[in-house]
């Protein structure tokens, strides 16, 4: 797969990526049947450095657990395995001050640490059965070859890396100059260094698309999957990695939405915890949920321009209409909760503020804020936080009925589209589900109760009426007036219904 001349060349080259001596011995170990914890700890202690690191990974995020004190305790909470994977992680990131010649050096280390950290995620958050410690090893050398590539030829490839939209195009750029590309390079070196073949094959096969990976084979569906789940945080283009790898978790491992979010909400959340164990300057946060929602309007624009194309192959153009459908429907719903999101709600609500000017109707918005929603993070975690807003909201699509819209507006706030209702039965709606959160525990976490309450403010549009504090100019007025009386129910005590008052003097409606 490598022609000889460019073989010739890399046998040549006295500056591609190595492996300090211990690592190198420690493969060694590796290959031997009969070897233990006992010998890889006195191996690895010949490297105070090595052996801190992995003392270090075993008491981090990566393992958990209790804290150990000794080298030999932390191979026997990781493994051979592991403490092979990590001691070649560790030994390869050594590599990352030499010369950056072409391409740029800070995105082949932080793409490296993203690629390994979303192979554990992975096997954490999913029921997906995988050989966790030989694909995470994998997927940190997976881009190895770019490195090789880039000490053989630094003038031309630098080129080619920067030209490249994406990194698919980038393989693709590699085939066309070098007639190779830089996971068979990777695979190539990496038995230069002695990896067993586990290894290297998982390196060869690292970058197939879906199609040319059976589908049991869960190690290859992760490893491929995993270096576009890093792009995101590192590409120019981050819509249309995000659109790229939303895609790649659909076609690989059938993630749907939620988990794809929650994932990438975890890799945020460990990236600099991990990059501080490697030295490595953690990337910039970016904004995952509207990157994700960005993806999804990519998507369904590609599919309909794909229905335009095969108009003339009709079974394929009916899936095409399903699956656009489905996307369709995703783009108005929080995926978390299930709810609207805020751009449909607000949709709704231009809709029906127009329907209510042209009718002798009304319609109230009740805008909601859940009290105290930070300290139950911090108290019981995000994943608590998580389910308590999803508890919410099915509670308040209970409450509202089937005439009305249930809308996530952002965070821990919420917004009651009530078309044809007047004050009075908004009231109603509210006073009904502040008795529902009093008396009913949201969820249940360590074998205790957790309550929550909510301000709300409700503002009333009647244009067939002559109130002037039930007459708006615009449906963003309308929804900003209950925003100002919930604002003014969470200020003066919480756990109130404030109706809007244009004069600021917000009517407390409880009791």
């Amino acid at each position: 797969m490598i022609p000889a001349p460019l073989k010739d060349k890399l046998n040549n080259c006295k500056t591609l990526p190595s492996l300090p001596a211990v690592v190198v011995k420690v493969i060694e170990l590796a290959r031997q049947p009969n070897s233990g914890s006992r010998e890889l700890a006195e191996l690895l202690s010949q490297d105070p450095s090595l052996s801190a690191k992995i003392l270090a990974a075993a008491n981090s995020a990566f393992y958990g657990g209790q804290e150990l004190k000794g080298l030999q305790q932390a191979i026997n909470r990781i493994g051979m395995e592991g403490a092979l994977s990590l001691s070649l992680s560790f030994g390869l990131a050594m590599n990352k001050n030499i010369a950056s010649n072409g391409m740029d050096l800070d995105y082949f280390w932080k793409r490296s640490l993203i690629s390994g950290l979303a192979v554990r995620e992975l096997h954490k958050i999913t029921e997906l059965k995988f050989d966790v410690e030989s694909v995470y090893l994998a997927a940190v050398l997976q881009d190895i070859g770019m490195l090789a590539l880039n000490e053989l030829d630094p003038d031309i490839y630098g080129v080619i890396f920067h030209s490249a939209r994406s990194h698919r195009q980038l393989t693709s750029f590699e085939e066309r100059e070098y007639a190779s590309n830089h996971a068979v390079i990777g695979a190539w070196l990496g038995k230069s260094w002695g990896l067993p073949d586990k290894y290297t094959d998982l390196l060869f096969a690292s970058h197939q698309l879906p199609k040319e990976i059976p589908a049991e084979n869960t190690n290859l569906r992760v490893l491929a999957l995993s270096g576009l789940l890093a792009d995101p945080w590192l590409s120019s283009n981050k819509e249309m990695s995000m659109t790229l790898a939303f895609q790649a978790g659909q076609d690989y491992l059938n993630l749907d939405e939620h988990r794809f979010s929650h994932l990438l909400l975890r890799l945020q959340d460990q990236l600099p915890n991990i990059a501080r164990l490697f030295d490595i300057k953690a990337p910039n946060n970016i904004d995952t949920f509207n990157l994700l929602q960005d993806a999804k309007h990519l998507l369904v624009e590609r599919n309909l321009r794909m229905m335009q194309k095969m108009a003339q192959q009709q079974n394929e153009i009916e899936q095409l209409k399903k699956s656009s459908a489905r996307l369709q429907e995703q783009l108005k719903r929080d995926p978390l909760t299930g709810i609207y999101n805020r751009q449909h709600t607000e949709q709704e609500l231009h809709s029906y503020f127009q329907t209510v000017a042209n009718s002798a109707s009304s319609l109230a918005v009740v805008f909601i804020d859940l009290d105290y929603f930070k300290t139950l993070n911090d108290q019981h975690g995000h994943s608590v936080g998580d389910s308590a807003l999803k508890a919410f909201a099915s509670a308040l699509e209970q409450e509202l009925g089937n005439d009305c819209v249930a809308g996530r507006y952002g965070g821990e706030e919420f917004v009651a589209l009530m078309p044809g209702h007047t004050q009075e039965s908004a009231l109603e709606f509210a006073r009904r589900l502040q008795e529902y959160l009093a008396s009913t525990p949201l969820l249940s976490h360590n074998r205790e109760d957790i309550y929550i309450s909510a301000s709300m403010g409700i503002a009333v549009h009647a244009p067939h009426t002559k109130n002037s504090e039930q007459l708006f100019s615009d449906p963003d007025a309308l929804l900003d007036a209950a925003d100002k009386a919930m604002y003014s129910a969470k200020r003066t005590g919480r756990n109130q219904i404030l109706l809007f008052s244009s004069e600021g003097r917000h009517t407390n409606l409880e009791g």
